[in-house]
């Protein structure tokens, strides 16, 4: 199992400078924690399964349904057909909800408006999941999207965001249970159909490592082996480029390329999902 401690004194190895006479330790920190990032981007090896809500803020309240003559209290959220919307003034829920979209409301309100003895105010779309609001604020990509339905566990399927947008979002007031994803830049995940309740939802992922510190220099890496061999070298490689040594630091560099394509050759192993089917 990897450390701090261990990382730089590999890298020290790789550098000849046991002593840390050219690079101080702190400077071989920052590399390593670069590099465990790279690793981490190049291969996944760090992924984990995130529970959320849906539709939820992006602030990650939750939101609850809009309900006629409901009490709610300032800071709450609800949703209601394709919005979401915060709670601004406390009170009770009007007979009608909110109109938007709609003939005559087509886009949500810019300001707070009043819904029986409470005002609201537009918070967002209800078919966004912000990456911020996951548990792990270190996410990196989405991979799979599972709905829970009752005592069902509902995978929904992947599109690009050029088709889903096209497929799934023609109709402003398509609402409905979630079939579909999609990633939209870095940072948001949308879902479709709008959803038409709360959902809670499981989210597949792939994440970055948070940094080693010197404070705990024996804490250990939650990248395992065979991921941390690759580490050193490009640590090496970023302290050889800083010295302006091009030529070290690209040997390093390739070092580093070829232990990454070793390490996604090794554990590639045949997994047989079922020996008795015949397709």
């Amino acid at each position: 199992m990897a450390t701090l401690s261990s990382y730089i004194t590999e890298v020290q190895r790789l550098l000849h400078d046991a002593n840390a006479v050219f690079w101080s330790t702190s400077e071989l920190t920052d590399y390593i924690n670069d590099a465990r990032e790279r690793v981490a981007r190049d291969t996944g090896c760090l992924r984990t399964l995130q529970i959320t809500a849906t539709p939820i803020s992006n602030t990650g309240v939750p939101a609850t349904v809009w309900t006629a003559g409901e009490t709610v209290t300032a800071g709450d959220f609800v949703f209601s057909n394709i919005f979401i919307y915060e709670v601004i003034t406390g009170g009770v829920l009007g007979t009608d909800a909110p109109p938007y979209p709609s003939a005559n409301y087509t886009f949500p309100p810019s300001t707070p408006f009043t819904d029986g003895t409470a005002t609201l105010q537009y918070s967002g779309p209800a078919e966004i999941i912000p990456f911020a609001t996951l548990t792990n604020g270190n996410t990196l990509d989405i991979l799979n999207v599972n709905i829970y339905w009752g005592n069902s566990r509902i995978p929904l399927r992947y599109l690009p965001w050029s088709n889903f947008n096209a497929q799934l979002r023609y109709w402003q007031n398509y609402v409905g249970r979630p079939v579909c994803f999609s990633v939209y830049g870095q940072q948001q995940i949308y879902i479709g159909p709008v959803p038409d309740q709360a959902y809670v939802v499981e989210i597949d992922s792939t994440i970055l490592p948070t940094p080693l510190t010197q404070s705990a220099p024996n804490a250990v890496d939650p990248i395992q082996d065979p991921y941390t061999t690759p580490v050193a070298f490009y640590a090496a490689y970023k302290a050889k480029y800083k010295e302006q040594s091009y030529g070290e630091a690209e040997i390093y560099k390739q070092e580093y390329l070829k232990h990454v394509q070793a390490v996604l050759n090794s554990v590639y192993t045949r997994r047989i999902p079922d020996p008795y089917t015949t397709f």
